[in-house]
């Protein structure tokens, strides 16, 4: 009986941490796939804004302290500089199209971490179309009332995106 005893406590020993209050609160930290899928929901509803020019409907997606990092160009520091930044092409009347591929999201907390292809398209109303295509890094902020907003943005233009794979409208 001694040695039954010890192999059951020996058991419960290994499976009580599974069970204690500790796990559980670690089990939490895992990204929940709610978190993943407003993200994902955030990109499309910030597409689909930029891309029709309603610039001042995204304030509220982007945290005030927010940076915007475009390849080539100086950061945009506040919301309402990126805000200006982002409307310059419709403010000149050029049409702008933007796809992205999510490749990576990582929820850490209160902070989400996002890369993502991108093709974008420039087409000036009378002029020669312009194309881009890179990589962004996005770093996401969770606030008090559980949504996510844009903390940091930057973007490059990575050479191993290739127009080809852009995705189908």
């Amino acid at each position: 009986m001694p040695i039954k005893a010890s192999l059951i406590a020996a058991a419960l020993a290994i499976t009580l941490p599974a069970s204690s209050p500790a796990y559980a609160l670690d089990s939490h930290a895992e990204t929940s796939p709610t978190d993943e899928q407003m993200i994902t929901k955030w990109g499309t509803k910030w597409q689909q804004l930029f891309e029709a020019g309603d610039n001042e409907k995204m304030r509220d997606m982007y945290e005030p302290d927010a940076v915007l990092m475009a390849h080539g160009s100086l950061p945009q520091i506040g919301v309402d500089a990126i805000l200006s930044f982002l409307g310059r092409n419709k403010a000149v009347g050029n049409k702008v199209t933007i796809d992205f591929a999510n490749e990576d999201i990582t929820i850490d907390g209160q902070r989400a971490y996002l890369t993502a292809k991108y093709w974008m398209t420039i087409t000036p109303a009378n002029g020669q179309v312009l194309d881009f295509k890179g990589r962004s890094f996005l770093v996401y902020k969770k606030s008090k009332n559980g949504l996510w907003r844009l903390w940091r943005d930057m973007d490059n233009q990575a050479p191993d995106v290739m127009a080809e794979d852009r995705p189908a409208r």
